[in-house]
Formats: structure tokens, sequence, C-alpha cells
């Protein structure tokens, strides 16, 4: 009896080399699937092997031609031969197989638990970007950039998750800078209601006191006028000269009554966002005063509604910086991170209270950075 083994990738094509190699008289002894060799062969799809045999002394194959009976009788032995050979390598290969599926599935479970534990700190900082009222898109922006570098150099989330809250805040802040025989004009703007005038009397307080600058102030906000008497007692308090403008065009002679100063600061109306004669004002006392800097700016309690208004009605600037006020009245801080993030400007300052000139400082963007962290219930 001669025995063969045949393999196909289907039944259909084993029993076909069964047929044309020992006819059709051929025994079917077995059929089972096995994988292909090698270490590939665990992640493709199984072959089919058919065991058979004839009752004959000697099969003599079509493509044997005139091969002698003893030449079969030996190809016979080779494969018992070769078949004991082949079991031994496949046992080798399905032990080695059995181990890479170990290793894959200790990958797989390593790899998810770490998804996981990602997964569920990265939620939990979400929830405390949205508790600090930070828009939905920028918590998700956020969170998402702090996974990438979690994944990137192992760092621990909290690390990377301060890391991009630092670069959304700008990491270094922007603040008036006055330099000897450079005369500075800067133009304070922003909606009604924020505190510009406060903060202007306490930066003008900062540069005569602490720097020893001089100063000079113009107010265009004529439109209250309790808003010219409160900056005109500031400046009496101070020593420092006021002027008062009532249109663009009339502050070019503003500035030369004080071409001797160091700084300038102008303080500007706070009208209604959808007033549009506003921002021809402002346009237009940018050309006629040579504005060095501008200032927005915006009270911490803004709404993330408010912020995107407030960003989009002043997007016509041509350059600024972010100040925010009242940052003492508030107990969330997403609006600094809000409007850092839709605006791609720097900080300058930060207000925490009404006492002219202690309470502004420049912004400190560690500061609050731990602030916008440590309001956080993690």
């Amino acid at each position: 009896m001669i025995i063969k083994r045949y393999i196909g990738n289907t039944t259909q094509e084993a029993m076909a080399q069964v047929k044309m190699d020992l006819g059709s008289d051929a025994i079917i002894l077995n059929t089972r699937r096995i994988r292909r060799k090698g270490i590939a062969g665990w992640f493709s799809r199984p072959l089919m092997e058919v065991t058979a045999a004839i009752d004959h002394e000697v099969v003599i194959p079509k493509d044997m031609g005139d091969q002698k009976p003893q030449q079969a009788k030996e190809n016979q032995y080779n494969n018992y031969t070769n078949k004991e050979a082949f079991d031994n390598l496949e046992k080798k290969v399905d032990a080695m197989g059995q181990m890479m599926q170990k290793l894959v599935n200790q990958i797989s479970q390593n790899s998810t638990k770490t998804s996981q534990e990602s997964w569920d700190q990265g939620q939990k900082y979400y929830e405390g970007l949205i508790d600090n009222e930070v828009r939905k898109e920028y918590a998700v922006d956020i969170i998402n950039r702090a996974k990438q570098l979690h994944r990137k150099n192992g760092m621990e989330f909290h690390k990377c998750f301060e890391r991009v809250i630092m670069d959304c805040l700008g990491n270094k802040a922007k603040p008036i800078e006055v330099f000897p025989g450079q005369r500075k004009v800067v133009l304070f703007v922003g909606p009604t209601g924020v505190g510009k005038t406060t903060t202007l009397a306490k930066l003008a307080a900062r540069f005569t006191i602490e720097q020893n600058k001089k100063v000079g102030l113009i107010t265009a906000d004529t439109y209250r006028i309790a808003a010219v008497d409160q900056l005109k007692i500031y400046a009496d308090i101070l020593e420092i000269p006021m002027s008062i403008i009532y249109s663009p065009s009339e502050i070019t002679k503003a500035l030369e009554e004080h071409s001797d100063k160091d700084i300038i600061l102008i303080d500007t109306a706070g009208r209604s966002m959808k007033d549009q004669d506003h921002e021809k004002e402002i346009r237009e006392m940018i050309a006629f005063g040579n504005i060095d800097e501008i200032c927005l700016v915006i009270s911490s309690n803004t709404s993330p509604q408010g912020c995107v208004n407030i960003i989009n009605t002043y997007k016509f600037l041509p350059h600024y910086s972010l100040l925010f006020t009242k940052l003492d009245e508030v107990t969330t801080y997403g609006t600094i991170l809000n409007c850092c993030l839709l605006s791609k400007k720097p900080l300058s300052y930060i207000t925490t209270g009404q006492n002219v000139p202690t309470d502004i400082e420049i912004a400190n963007i560690d500061k609050i950075k731990d602030l916008l962290i440590g309001n956080m219930e993690l």
C-alpha cells in the first residue's frame, strides 16, 4: 500500500491532486486543515491536507516516465520518511505559533490597558475644561494633543496636558515696553464695562511711579461723562497731563501736546459690538495716531460665545495683545483660554481688583495655567 499526503488551498484542489496521482481507486484516509509554513501561517488562511492510499505494490505516475519498480518502492519509503520529518517540523511551527500568539495577546492587552488609562485621564481633564467654560471644540483638541504627546514621549499625562495648556496660552506674555529715546503710543479698546479706564489709570501709575517714565493720557471716551471725570481724577492725583479728543482727526494735535512724553496711553469708548461706526473710529484713530501697540481689554467673566463675538468684532485690528480684567470676580478661567485660541494673540496684563495702581500685573502664563488646572476636580 502506498500512502501519500496532498495539500491544496481547498479540499477540491487537494482531491484533484489525489485523483491525478493515484487514480480513481485511491482511498481517502484523512482530511484536515493545516497552517501554512512559518510564522506567517498564523496570520493567513489555512490549507487543506488530504491523506490518501492505494492498494498497489507500485504506482507509476504519469510524470515518472519509464521509472523502474525499484525506484517507485524507494519513493514509497521516502514518502514515509518525509512525512515523519514534516510532522516534526509542523510540531515545531505549531509551538512557535503558540508562543507568537501569546506574545500578540500580551501586547494587545497592554495596549488596551494603556489606551483605557489614557482615555480615563483624558475624560477627566476634558470635563475639567468644560467646567471651566472652555469651548467644546477647544477642549477636544487640547485632550487629543495631550494624548499624542503622551504616546510620543511617554511623559505622564498630567505633564503633557500642562504643556499643551501653556502652548495654548502663548508660553510668554507681551507687556508694554518703553525704551529710552523711543516714544510709545498705546491704544486701549474693548467692549463697554470691561474696565478700560481704570486699567489705563493703573498702568499710568505704574509707569510713573515704578519706572519713572513721563506719561501722557488721551481720552476719546466722551460718550460717558463719568469716564472723562474718572480719568481726570487719576491724572490729577498722579500729576499727569490729559487731553480730550472728540473725533479721531484730533488725535494728531493731542499727540503733539505730549511730544515730550515717554509713553502715551489712549482711552477709547466702549460701544456695542454691532456698532459699525465704532470700528470706523478705531481705524481712523490708528491711522492718524501712528499707534505702536493696541491692548484689547476683555472681562474675565465673558461667556464662551461672548469671547467669539468680541474677537470677531475686533478682528480688523492689525495687531494687539489681550488684557484681562476682573480676574478676582470669577471662579472659572476658560475665558482666557478661549480668547487666546480664538485670536492667536499674546497676553499682556491681568487685573485682580479696583485698587490703583496695585491690582494689575504682567500676565504670568504659568500662574494662569495653575489657576485653570487647579480649578479642576481631578
